[in-house]
């Protein structure tokens, strides 16, 4: 996994030229996942620059997410673990990722951690902990409906500003937590699925 990460922040950092050199064929190689590895040949023989969408073209940018509008203090205290055998039981087929989740400490809203778990190829579900109280909440974000999601979240912040391929579309969507929910805001379409990945 080490070498996947080093090859794609290789191509990354080529400042988006993605020439097809020597040296970007050769870090593919070195790529231990076999689909890291074809995303990495994938990524090494896209053409440098992108045409624009034509004007008629049916499609939105995502805003740039206001983290600070949704400011709240980070916790501080001690941390909660779920009762597995208990109110939690629900999620048990996942504690030990749920746990590590959640000693890790807050990383959403001041006293929440977000913990996405892989449920197959470009999907992921993410269980929430309330790590004052250790109780497991489930979120609207993941599942089959929402693949390839990527999420922008920060601990001092109630905002999360997601993108998701649905219906081979890729979606851009924010969700704020209200204090006891999850609040979900105007779904936008960004264009087909590989806008997904211009975006980054």
């Amino acid at each position: 996994m080490r070498y996947a990460l080093a090859a794609i922040a290789f191509v990354v950092t080529a400042g988006g030229a993605q020439a097809q050199s020597t040296a970007d064929i050769a870090a593919c190689r070195d790529v231990k996942d076999s689909l890291l590895r074809l995303r990495c040949f994938d990524d090494v023989s896209k053409p440098a620059a992108q045409a624009a969408p034509s004007a008629g073209a049916n499609t939105t940018k995502a805003k740039v997410p206001d983290f600070a509008a949704y400011a709240v203090a980070p916790y501080r205290g001690p941390i909660g673990l779920p009762d597995f055998r208990g109110r939690d039981r629900q999620h048990a087929s996942y504690r030990t990722r749920i746990l590590a989740g959640a000693k890790a400490g807050p990383n959403f809203a001041g006293h929440l951690a977000l913990v996405p778990i892989g449920c197959g190829s470009s999907c992921v579900f993410v269980p929430v902990v309330d790590v004052q109280t250790g109780r497991v909440l489930d979120s609207p974000l993941g599942g089959e409906d929402m693949l390839s999601l990527d999420m922008k979240y920060q601990i001092d912040s109630r905002l999360i500003a997601a993108r998701y391929i649905s219906n081979e579309r890729c979606k851009f969507e924010e969700i704020v937590w209200t204090g006891n929910a999850f609040q979900r805001g105007a779904v936008r379409d960004l264009g087909d699925r590989e806008a997904c990945w211009a975006e980054n």
